[in-house]
């Protein structure tokens, strides 16, 4: 696709986001590659804080859409959609699976990894880049994308063989990792989230529920819009329907346990400055926003015989890309936790 096309979709997408002070804000000004990258995101949005440290520690202008990811219900009782289920934020992301050549989601894992779960087409980021025509929609690839492009020495995927393969092995741990089913999910008996956290998530699901609804019969003359929306309606369905399911919430901590044991050990056998090489990767910047958000839920209690992952986390929260884009992100835009200070 050309990149008048791409601009003409970008356009149409930023539509569906309600308010102007929201919508083509470039961050980074004076950073690399001003006017390559367009961001769809939230600030709340794990994945999306994920897309915004890598670049931010790259150093990288992006015009940013921020879009809100919950829906609002009017006093009147008329319920607006999260606005990234409007249909031309959609159509873009399912340009960015077309290339992707992955399928779309079928049901809920609790987990937000495209290439183990498919594609929420529903969800950010949204990644444009207008210089390579490309809509990327994976966070992951998003990130990988974003350090293969930019050009200096600063590149957080190593070259060397050995580390890379560190590097992806921590990745793929992030990625499956529970953290929407951590956010989402009530657990039977010890339930950290903050208070507003839980009275939102007790409605979220039948207020996505109705939302598409309304937009498949709104857009029933568009097949593929449609079976955007259907697949959707699975993961959301199936997201109701364990939100509450205490077997379902302890395999999903004890999942992260498992994965936060496997971290401890590899910091405590590693032989590099950081955690997979002697300079900082993308994987240390995925951990960051998984501790951060784990840590925010009250779940730091997962690690609380393991130093180790303590005093990697204070480190990572030195890093200037890590306070911005996802501590004060965190902060700023999710109700105040009592696990979680600025």
């Amino acid at each position: 696709m050309d990149r008048s096309k791409l601009e003409e979709m970008i356009e149409l997408a930023q539509k569906g986001i309600l308010e102007n002070s929201r919508v083509g804000t470039i961050r980074n000004p004076d950073g690399e590659q001003k006017g390559r990258f367009v961001l769809f995101h939230a600030a709340m949005s794990f994945c999306s804080q994920k897309v915004r440290a890598t670049l931010a520690q790259r150093g990288a202008a992006f015009e940013s859409n921020e879009m809100l990811i919950l829906a609002r219900r009017l006093p009147a009782g008329a319920l607006i959609p999260a606005e990234n289920y409007s249909p031309d934020y959609v159509r873009l992301r399912l340009q960015g699976r077309e290339a992707m050549k992955v399928r779309l989601v079928e049901a809920y894992s609790g987990i937000s990894s495209v290439s183990n779960s498919g594609l929420d087409p529903c969800a950010v980021p949204t990644l444009v880049d207008l210089d390579a025509a490309e809509v990327v929609v994976d966070s992951l690839r998003i990130c990988i994308h974003i350090d293969a492009v930019l050009p200096g020495s600063n590149r957080l995927v190593p070259a060397n063989p050995v580390q890379l393969q560190n590097v992806q092995r921590q990745l793929n741990a992030v990625d499956l990792t529970p953290h929407p089913g951590l956010l989402y999910g009530f657990h039977p008996e010890d339930d950290r989230r903050p208070q507003a956290i839980k009275q939102a998530m007790s409605s979220v699901y039948e207020e996505k529920l109705e939302a598409l609804t309304s937009l498949i019969k709104a857009n029933e003359g568009d097949g593929e819009l449609v079976a955007a929306y259907q697949a959707k309606i699975a993961k959301e369905t199936g997201g109701r329907d364990v939100r509450c399911d205490p077997g379902f919430q302890n395999t999903l901590r004890a999942a992260t346990r498992n994965i936060l044991l496997e971290l401890d050990k590899d910091l405590r056998q590693n032989q590099y400055a950081w955690l997979c090489a002697p300079h900082l990767t993308l994987a240390d910047l995925f951990w960051a926003v998984s501790l951060v958000r784990l840590k925010y839920l009250g779940l730091a209690k997962l690690w609380s015989d393991l130093p180790t992952i303590d005093a990697y986390l204070e480190r990572l929260l030195e890093l200037p890309s890590v306070q911005s884009e996802v501590l004060a992100s965190t902060i700023s835009s999710m109700p105040r936790s009592d696990y979680l200070a600025a």
